[in-house]
């Protein structure tokens, strides 16, 4: 850290939303040294609720929370709404997570606000955006909408869940852009304004490079589609200990590279007319030795390889611990970094969870 302020030093932001959208977006802000205020319902934010605890909070809460200051407020309460509107005249920043219409309902909508302060920059994150059906939903339920979900499926084509919680995130990185734009304009106009996002267009987003090819009358087929393990060399593969290694050697010089590693030149001008024979035989020679050795031969070869790491795996890699991406407490635990890198005002991801 430098004694130079960070870069929102001096932004305050209301964040009403729960979960993960929101406090994400508020979490990056945080981090960039906005003073965020967590406006949590009587019970607290359900995300405190969840499994998988790190100390007395929940881990979700104690990374998605870290650098706030937190209020517990019910907005069914008329004097609870009052203090939430006293709090935004003096706000920069309101981020709610509602359902279209609710924020209307309890009297803290961007019309109502905004008249209060004009200066505010107003989020709403929903699950469909305003023009929606304000029908509830969740995650999966917009990944499979947006079509992303028919690009995540099994060995028999059958869609699964991801593990990853992408439109959330995804949205999440949306009002953060959002907002920061809104911010920016706001310098010039003297202005805020309302920032919508939605999971679902956070969904859709993530799908583009896919959606794309069918805007282009090119529907994605699993069997040549290099996305969907129809190029052998850009696919992931079974190692002898039933682990796995990913390649992604897509160029040709790449590919030269790996077939002359493996001691296949026979393989290299198959790979577009015999995919299915050529992934066969890469198959056979990638389980013949541990992901581990694996790692030893082609991490240095230059070929886009690499493991396919579990979690656990994930934290204790030293690629991501010294590309600044997984650090430590001072409690020793791991913890997840902020991923944007400035060269002269860095972020502040320190500071606990409230």
């Amino acid at each position: 850290m430098t004694d130079t302020p960070l870069p929102l030093h001096g932004i305050r932001v209301l964040d009403l939303s729960t979960y993960v959208p929101g406090p994400y977006a508020s979490m990056l802000l945080a981090d960039f040294g906005a003073e965020v205020i967590a406006v949590e319902p009587p019970g607290g934010d359900p995300a405190r609720s969840l499994p998988a605890r790190i100390g007395g909070d929940s881990a979700l809460h104690s990374w998605l929370g870290r650098g706030k200051s937190s209020l517990r407020l019910d907005l069914k309460v008329t004097e609870d709404i009052e203090r939430l509107r006293a709090l935004a005249v003096d706000a920069d920043v309101f981020i709610e997570g509602f359902t279209p219409g609710v924020a209307a309902r309890l009297g803290v909508d961007a019309v109502t606000l905004r008249a209060l302060n004009p200066r505010l920059v107003y989020c709403s994150i929903s699950g469909e955006g305003p023009r929606g059906t304000a029908a509830p939903g969740h995650d999966i339920n917009y990944t499979a909408r947006s079509g992303l979900s028919s690009q995540l499926v099994d060995n028999t084509g059958v869609p699964v869940p991801s593990g990853a919680l992408v439109a959330d995130m995804s949205a999440g990185l949306h009002a953060t852009v959002g907002v920061l734009v809104a911010l920016l304009e706001r310098v010039r106009s003297g202005e805020g304004q309302e920032v919508d996002v939605s999971l679902l267009g956070g969904a859709v987003a993530f799908a583009g490079p896919q959606m794309v090819k069918a805007i282009a009358g090119d529907r994605p087929e699993r069997s040549v589609d290099l996305n969907l393990g129809g190029d052998p060399a850009y696919g992931v593969y079974r190692t002898r200990d039933d682990r796995f290694v990913a390649l992604g050697s897509l160029e040709e010089k790449f590919w030269t590279r790996l077939c002359a590693v493996l001691d296949v030149p026979h393989l290299h001008d198959r790979r577009a007319s015999e995919p299915t024979a050529v992934r066969t035989e890469l198959e056979r020679i990638i389980a013949g030795r541990t992901r581990d050795e694996w790692s030893e031969i082609l991490e240095p070869a230059g070929v886009c390889f690499s493991p396919v790491n579990d979690l656990e795996d994930a934290l204790a890699d030293p690629l991501l611990t010294h590309a600044g991406l997984i650090g430590r407490n001072p409690s020793g635990h791991a913890v997840i970094r902020n991923p944007i890198a400035l060269s002269r005002t860095p972020a502040d991801d320190s500071r606990p969870a409230p």
